[in-house]
């Protein structure tokens, strides 16, 4: 079995798992909120689904994407911080799960337990701005990646 290559389509399965689910999260909730606003239905199932399967996809995304990314630099002896586009796009992935931890996730949790619709409105455009904002960050490291300059 050939260790590069296994390593390789863990890498890209998890960046497909990782990108993939905060994509879809976004457009899903983003089609949920509009729902929520012109029904008034409950918005605490639309949260706690987004938490729940962030928490599964993107941390098991995440969490392999570094693995296999450290095990791959490390197969292929790349100098880490002498390979620009690494650090372009580690730094991206930095970026990206910073403002996942600090921002994202606690108001995931804020979501999911928000009964004032003042207070859900403010949550879910704070979550959704910086949500897609750290969206566009993991593609930016895509782009690293795949360009490699």
């Amino acid at each position: 079995m050939n260790t590069y290559l296994v390593l390789k389509a863990i890498h890209v399965a998890s960046a497909v798992l990782m990108v993939g689910n905060v994509t879809v999260t976004g457009a899903w909730a983003f089609l949920m909120y509009r729902h929520w606003r012109t029904t008034g239905a409950s918005f605490r199932p639309v949260a706690r689904a987004i938490l729940w399967t962030d928490l599964l996809f993107t941390l098991a995304g995440g969490a392999g994407l570094t693995i296999s990314g450290v095990l791959l630099a490390r197969h292929l002896a790349l100098p880490i911080l002498g390979s620009p586009w690494l650090v372009r796009g580690i730094a991206a992935l930095a970026v990206s799960t910073l403002a996942w931890l600090v921002v994202l996730l606690p108001d995931q949790w804020r979501l999911e337990r928000a009964t004032d619709p003042a207070e859900v409105r403010r949550l879910f455009r704070r979550w959704n701005l910086v949500g897609w904002t750290s969206t566009a960050v993991l593609y930016y490291a895509i782009w690293c990646m795949v360009r490699k300059d």
